[in-house]
C-alpha cells in the first residue's frame, strides 16, 4: 500500500519551478507518489516532469475532471478525444491510472437528476476509453463527488452502477472521504459495498484541511478498508494552492491550511497511525 498526496497541496499550476517544488516537498515528506491533475494535458511538460520524478525517487498518478469544451454527456466525441489524449500523457508520465471525475465537468449542473439516456452516453463513451486504457496497460477510476459539483455520480452505489454499465475489467471505484461526508449515510458501508472494486481513495478532511482535524469518522473509514483487505493507494487531497478553475468549481474561497508541508506532515502522521492501528500498513 502506498501513501501519496495531490499536487494541489503545494501548487496551483504545473510548470518547471512549481513542479520541482511540489515533487521535492512530496519526496521530503517520505511520500511514495504525487497525484498530478491533468486539467490541460497538452500543456504539461512530460519530459521535465519525468526527469524530476526520477531525480527525487517519486512515483506518480494522474487525475482530472472534464473541461467544459469536452463535457459529458453533452459532447461525447470531444470527451473521448480529451480522455484519450490525457491517457497518453498519463502513460508517458508513468502513471498506472487515470482517475477522478472522468465522466463529468466539475460545477456543471443540469437542474435535474441524470437520465437513463445520459448515463448510457457516459457508459458508452467510457467503455471506449477503457479499451484505450487497456491497450496502454492502464486502469480508469470513477470518483463520485458531491451534489454541488456534479449531478451525475454522487454516491458509491452510483459509481458502482456506472462501472457495471461500462463493463470493463480495468475500471475501478475511487472514493473520497470529503464527498462521502456530504453524500453518504456513513463511511464504512460504502467502502464495504465497493469491496475489491475500490482501487483508490482520497483521504480528505471535512473542510479539505488536515486529516484528523475535522468531522470525518476516520475509524469507520479504516475499519472498512481493513474489512475489504484494501491494498490500493491512500492519497491526501487538500486544496491549499488554489487553482482558479478548481476554486470556482469546488467553491473554495479561503485557505484550508497555512503551511502545506505542515499539513502533509501532520496529516500523514495521523493517517499512518490509523493505518497501523487497523493493520493496513
Amino acid at each position: 500500500m502506498r501513501f501519496g498526496a495531490h499536487a494541489f497541496v503545494w501548487t496551483a499550476d504545473w510548470n518547471k519551478e512549481s513542479a520541482e517544488a511540489a515533487i521535492r516537498s512530496a519526496a521530503s515528506q517520505k511520500l511514495d507518489f504525487i497525484e498530478i491533475p491533468l486539467l490541460r494535458p497538452e500543456e504539461l511538460d512530460v519530459r521535465t516532469t519525468v526527469a524530476l520524478l526520477h531525480t527525487y525517487g517519486l512515483s506518480v498518478t494522474a487525475s482530472l475532471g472534464l473541461p467544459k469544451t469536452a463535457a459529458l454527456p453533452g459532447n461525447p466525441k470531444a470527451a473521448k478525444s480529451f480522455l484519450e489524449r490525457a491517457l497518453q500523457t498519463a502513460h508517458e508520465l508513468g502513471s498506472p491510472v487515470l482517475t477522478g471525475v472522468i465522466y463529468g465537468t466539475l460545477g456543471e449542473l443540469s437542474g435535474h437528476p441524470p437520465s437513463d439516456r445520459e448515463l448510457d452516453v457516459l457508459a458508452k463513451t467510457l467503455r471506449e476509453v477503457a479499451h484505450q486504457a487497456d491497450m496502454l496497460g492502464m486502469r480508469l477510476g470513477i470518483e463520485p463527488v458531491n451534489r454541488y459539483e456534479t449531478y451525475l455520480v454522487n454516491l458509491a452505489s452510483q459509481g458502482l452502477a456506472l462501472i457495471e454499465a461500462i463493463g470493463a475489467t480495468n475500471v475501478f471505484l475511487h472514493l473520497d472521504t470529503y464527498h462521502m461526508n456530504i453524500e453518504e449515510k456513513g463511511f464504512r458501508e460504502p467502502i464495504v459495498q465497493a469491496g475489491k472494486r475500490l482501487g483508490y481513495i482520497h483521504l480528505s478532511e471535512s473542510d479539505r484541511g488536515t486529516p484528523g482535524s475535522g468531522n470525518v469518522h476516520w475509524d469507520d473509514v479504516f475499519s472498512g478498508l481493513r474489512e475489504i483487505g484494501y491494498q490500493g493507494d491512500l492519497v491526501m487531497e487538500s486544496f491549499v494552492a488554489l487553482n482558479p478553475d478548481i476554486a470556482r468549481a469546488t467553491c473554495i474561497w479561503r485557505p484550508v491550511a497555512s503551511d502545506p508541508d505542515r499539513l502533509v506532515q501532520d496529516g500523514l502522521s495521523f493517517l499512518k497511525g490509523e493505518a497501523d492501528l487497523y493493520g493496513l500498513a
